[in-house]
C-alpha cells in the first residue's frame, strides 16, 4: 500500500506544496484507491494534480468524521466530478464510507455547524453512500474500524469518529483523523477488531492543544509501552504536544506530499 499526506497543517521547504490546518490522506494498491478525508477546501486536489495523482478513479472516500476540516474539501470533489462528467469523462462510481451520524450537525460554541457541509439530498449520483458504525474491511488488509468504542477517558460526542487499520507481516497500521476519541481508545479498538497486538505505525491527528501537561505525558508513557516503530503526529497535534511526546517516542515529521509504503 502506497500512502500520501495530500494535505497536512505542515508543508515542507522544496516541495511546493499548500497547506492548511486539515487533513487528507491517499492510500493505494493494484486494484484499490482510498481517499481517507478531504480536507477543508480544495488544497488537496490542488496538491494531487501537483504531484501526478489523479483522483477521477478513487474508489472509496472513507471520512473519520464529519468536522469541517476532514469534510469541507468533499463538495469541492463533487464539484470536479460534476464538470468531468459534464464534460463527457466517465467516472466510476465511489463509495462513501462513514459513521451513520454523518449528516448530524455539528455545532460549535457560536452555534455555527461545523459538520459534513452537504446534507443527503445534495450528494449526487456517482457516490454510494454506506454509512455504518459496524467494522468492514474494504481490503483483505485495510479494515474500517468503525464506531470507537470507549475504553479509556471518553467524550461521547464524539462517537462519530472512526479511523482505518491495515495489517502488514510487522503489525498494524493505524490511520486516524483527528482522535477526538483518544489515541488509546482508537489503538486499543484496532487490536480487540484485528486480534493484532502489535503497533507497527501510527499516523494521523492527535488532538492534544488543549491537554494538559499531564496527560500528553500519560499519553507518551502509553506510546512508550506499545513499542510503535513509527510514529506520525500530525493535524492537530501542536509543537508544544510534539516536544513531551519526544521524550518517550521518536517523533516523525509529517506534511503535505509526504509518501509511505507498506
Amino acid at each position: 500500500m502506497e500512502l500520501t499526506v495530500l494535505v497536512d497543517n505542515n508543508c515542507k521547504s522544496d516541495y511546493y506544496l499548500l497547506a492548511e490546518p486539515a487533513l487528507s490522506l491517499l492510500l493505494e494498491n493494484d486494484y484499490q484507491k482510498v481517499l481517507f478525508d478531504c480536507g477543508y477546501s480544495d488544497v488537496f486536489i490542488k496538491n494531487a494534480y501537483k504531484l501526478g495523482l489523479d483522483l477521477s478513479d478513487v474508489t472509496d472516500i472513507v471520512l473519520s468524521h464529519s468536522h469541517i476540516d476532514h469534510t469541507g474539501g468533499f463538495a469541492r470533489l463533487q464539484d470536479l466530478y460534476k464538470k468531468m462528467l459534464k464534460a463527457g469523462i466517465s467516472l466510476n462510481t465511489k463509495n462513501v464510507i462513514a459513521h451513520s451520524d454523518l449528516f448530524e450537525p455539528k455545532l460549535d460554541k457560536n452555534s455555527r455547524n461545523v459538520g459534513f457541509p452537504l446534507t443527503e439530498k445534495d450528494i449526487c449520483d456517482i457516490f454510494e453512500l454506506d454509512l455504518i458504525r459496524e467494522p468492514k474491511y474494504l481490503t483483505p488488509k485495510l479494515l474500517y474500524l468503525g464506531e470507537i468504542f470507549p475504553t479509556y477517558n471518553y467524550d461521547p460526542k464524539y462517537k462519530d469518529e472512526t479511523a482505518l487499520a491495515y495489517k502488514t507481516p510487522n503489525g498494524l497500521v493505524i490511520i486516524a483523523g483527528c482522535s477526538h476519541v483518544g489515541v488509546v481508545n482508537i489503538i486499543e479498538h484496532a487490536k480487540r477488531i484485528t486480534g493484532e497486538k502489535h503497533i507497527f505505525t501510527f499516523i494521523g491527528g492527535m488532538y492534544l492543544m488543549e491537554k494538559t501537561e499531564y496527560k500528553i505525558r500519560e499519553l507518551g508513557i502509553y506510546l512508550r509501552n506499545q513499542c510503535i516503530e513509527n510514529f506520525y503526529p500530525c493535524h492537530c497535534c501542536d509543537l508544544h504536544s510534539k516536544i513531551i511526546l519526544s521524550e518517550y517516542i521518536k517523533i516523525k515529521e509529517v506534511y503535505s506530499g509526504l509518501k509511505l509504503s507498506f
